[in-house]
């Protein structure tokens, strides 16, 4: 790691922020939270004609997150509160449907496993089904259809090197099978959102930043899972009110697209900051 990357992870930090448009839109609406609070992670889903965004909800005093959601009214994303809270950091909510019931699989890897949520009364009482995966640090799992069988990509760091590891997600017996594994020498694999538009897989690159920018990759072949990178989408390319440094994650229910984005800023204390949560989350 080179000085100038030390010294951006010890006093580069900011905030991340969520911003959403309807599709055809050009620019982006970044949604307000008080200043204790920070959002990040979107994940949209369209149940029932109604437009929901779940969220990783950062709480300063807690130094942790968990799971929120907002629900779309007169086109405008209303927060509704908190719905998944653990003693762990929790964050990347994914949310899917099988069978009529509703499904979430929120990133646990403080918790050391991927574990799976269905809701008993959607979209805002959700209850542990069962751990999928218990024992390794896998992150921000994502669900995709593939005809009519579920899989699911998750991401894991390999002694200075990543993987993406795809499984087959059995609903019936909630068991995942490991199906193929994608190495990775640099960072930039990492899931961000769903697999849209039948075979375009968001993922971040990391290699300088944590979520600098947003990857696009295309499907080649979903059994055995690979693909290759087409486009490069950095912040400067997004539409706001104001500029930001960093895009992270995109999803879209087919009515509204959602991004997060992050704003840098000097902090002296960042660095110590990321030791102490990284600290609490154990």
């Amino acid at each position: 790691m080179t000085i100038k990357r030390l010294i951006q992870k010890a006093f580069v930090g900011g905030q991340w922020y969520v911003g959403y448009r309807r599709k055809g839109d050009t620019k982006y609406s970044v949604i307000e939270t008080p200043k204790d609070m920070w959002i990040a992670d979107p994940t949209m889903f369209a149940a029932n004609g109604e437009h929901y965004l779940f969220v990783e909800v950062y709480e300063n005093k807690k130094k942790k997150a968990a799971i929120g959601y907002y629900h779309f009214e007169n086109n405008v994303p209303v927060y509704k509160g908190l719905i998944i809270e653990n003693s762990y950091h929790m964050s990347y909510p994914c949310v899917f449907e099988y069978n009529g019931e509703f499904y979430m699989i929120p990133e646990s890897s403080a918790n050391d496993s991927i574990t799976l949520y269905r809701a008993e009364h959607f979209p805002d009482k959700w209850v542990k089904e069962t751990d999928l995966l218990k024992g390794e640090k896998y992150v921000d799992s994502t669900v995709y259809r593939h005809g009519n069988d579920l899989g699911l990509l998750s991401y894991k760091a390999i002694k200075g090197s990543w993987q993406l590891v795809s499984f087959s997600l059995d609903m019936e017996q909630k068991v995942l099978k490991k199906e193929n594994v994608l190495d990775y020498k640099e960072n930039i694999g990492r899931p961000a959102g769903y697999i849209f538009a039948g075979n375009k897989r968001p993922a971040q690159d990391c290699r300088k930043k944590y979520g600098e920018n947003l990857l696009i990759y295309e499907v080649d072949s979903f059994s055995p899972y690979s693909e290759h990178l087409i486009k490069t989408v950095g912040a400067n390319q997004i539409e706001t009110l104001k500029p930001y440094d960093r895009v992270h994650t995109y999803t879209d229910d087919g009515t509204f697209e959602v991004i997060d984005l992050f704003k840098e800023k000097i902090d002296l204390m960042h660095g110590a900051k990321i030791f102490c949560r990284a600290y609490l989350r154990k």
